[in-house]
């Protein structure tokens, strides 16, 4: 379980950027604890899905050699069942008791669909290729900013544009790529397995980390322009992301910076993450608290969720800084 830790909140932290802009850009009247009351329940949705893919890997994983407790395997089946029962009820029960229009329903009942459609046999949609990647895509950020926005009433172009560039800023073949040993170990053919070791670290470097800079960028523009009140402090974080991610960039080049907690994260994408966290986000809910402050639950939950994510950071920068011996 300590896993989900940032499991959880990894996602979960790119739903804020979308909610906050709508409120502070559209004057949209979503019941504020009804809000905050969905988050809660895609977060625990979150869960059950976590639950749901670990429930039917473990004989792939216990064949890898990571069937251990940060994959849920020091639970029984009986309990894992039960927990899967459990999550999937009470965000359901949170959903129906909020209310709000059928089609956030519909997204959300999709978004299960296709998760389900990913760990379960026959169809485990996890060990087909493109298609694996593409379910995968799909239900960690834009599925659920989708269903937060259908429950806001928001459609317009960016309610198609604000999913894609939250996913773009943190591509899930990212995960596939660091996780590549493992799941070829375990005969787990994901797309980045499928295409190999030299092409899919090609495609994240080349491709996909660069991308990532860009889509954050763009987010930042897009609150630029939705919200004109915050203007002066969104010109401070594009220039301060963009110079941070420049300077992180060639300090690597140069041989200054070579942390990476991740195959796929170096120091530059690092500084990219930190600051849609701590410096896009937080200006946004200062926008939220200021003009909008029947909405500050949500800020103060996206406090938890950052403080709970920052702590799991630093515990996994101090291991690679300082390495048990």
């Amino acid at each position: 379980m300590r896993a989900w830790k940032l499991a959880l909140a990894g996602p979960s932290v790119f739903w804020f950027f979308p909610v906050f802009f709508v409120i502070l850009s559209s004057g949209t009247s979503a019941d504020p604890p009804g809000l905050l009351g969905l988050i809660i329940a895609l977060i625990v949705s979150a869960s059950w899905g976590f639950l749901l893919n670990d429930f039917f890997d473990r004989l792939s994983d216990a064949k890898s050699g990571r069937a251990d407790a940060l994959h849920g395997h020091g639970l029984s089946k009986s309990t894992m069942i039960i927990m899967i029962l459990l999550t999937a009820g009470l965000s359901w029960v949170i959903v129906f008791l909020i209310g709000g229009g059928s089609a956030f329903k519909m997204v959300l009942a999709f978004n299960y669909l296709v998760a389900i459609l990913y760990s379960v046999p026959p169809a485990k949609l996890k060990v087909r290729r493109f298609w694996g990647f593409l379910a995968n895509s799909l239900i960690e950020r834009p599925l659920p900013i989708l269903v937060l926005l259908s429950y806001m009433g928001y459609y317009t172009v960016l309610t198609i544009v604000l999913p894609v560039l939250a996913e773009l800023t943190w591509s899930v073949f990212k995960h596939q790529v660091a996780d590549m040993k493992e799941d070829a170990d375990a005969k787990v053919t994901t797309f980045a397995v499928y295409l190999g070791e030299a092409l899919s670290d090609r495609v994240v470097r080349s491709f996909l980390n660069p991308l990532s800079v860009a889509s954050l960028l763009a987010l930042v523009f897009i609150g630029w322009l939705g919200v004109p009140s915050l203007r002066p402090l969104l010109d401070l974080v594009f220039v301060a992301t963009l110079a941070g991610v420049v300077l992180f960039y060639l300090a690597e080049l140069g041989g200054r910076v070579k942390l990476y907690l991740t195959p796929t994260d170096p120091p530059y994408i690092i500084f990219l993450n930190v600051a849609y966290r701590f410096l896009l986000l937080p200006v946004m809910a200062y926008g939220v608290i200021s003009f909008r402050p029947t909405y500050d639950l949500l800020v103060v939950l996206l406090i938890v969720t950052l403080s709970y994510q920052a702590y799991g950071y630093a515990s996994l920068m101090r291991r690679r800084v300082n390495p048990p011996k």
